[in-house]
């Protein structure tokens, strides 16, 4: 049962700049290459993940939940490229859940911006958190090898080849 939709924003002037590359494939082609992704990854411009409940859920469950998606990628991203502090950057971020419960159309949203994660859960700003591989990690869960959802990984870069070939 899903317990969240989610979706993808970016600058779109910077995402241009940087993925100038791949401004000439179709979205077809963008969404099977891993590539692109990738690049996506080297976070080299402003990316938000928006999250809207689609069913009421305990704030410990999506805390738990965001640990164990997040604590083995954060795990890897020290050993494997050179990424530390993730992992007490992660316990703060597991803080950012103590909500009662997570509210059928709540928001979740959140952004990184030059290494720094800022977040804003149910309407409520939280402590940026300083931590590139927080942030790596945490879109890595959705558009890495490994995505939480294979499907929803091809549909939030829908309108990439447009805003790629505009450059808008």
């Amino acid at each position: 049962m899903k317990v969240y939709a989610f979706g993808l924003y970016v600058d779109s002037a910077a995402a241009a700049q940087a993925l100038a590359s791949f401004a000439n494939q179709d979205l077809k082609t963008l969404q099977k290459d891993q590539g692109f992704y990738e690049a996506l990854l080297k976070l080299q411009f402003p990316m938000s993940l928006r999250l809207v409940m689609t069913r009421n859920v305990d704030g410990e469950t999506m805390a738990s939940a965001f640990e164990e998606a997040l604590k083995p990628r954060v795990e890897r991203a020290a050993a494997e490229m050179s990424m530390p502090g993730g992992v007490e950057a992660l316990q703060t971020f597991r803080g950012y859940f103590s909500v009662e419960e997570m509210t059928k159309g709540a928001e979740l949203v959140f952004t990184c911006a030059h290494d720094t994660l800022y977040s804003n859960v149910k309407g409520d700003e939280r402590p940026a958190i300083d931590s590139p591989t927080l942030c790596w990690a945490l879109f890595d869960v959705y558009l890495g090898a490994k995505p939480i959802s294979g499907n929803g990984k091809k549909t939030v870069i829908a309108n990439f080849p447009a805003l790629l070939h505009t450059g808008m």
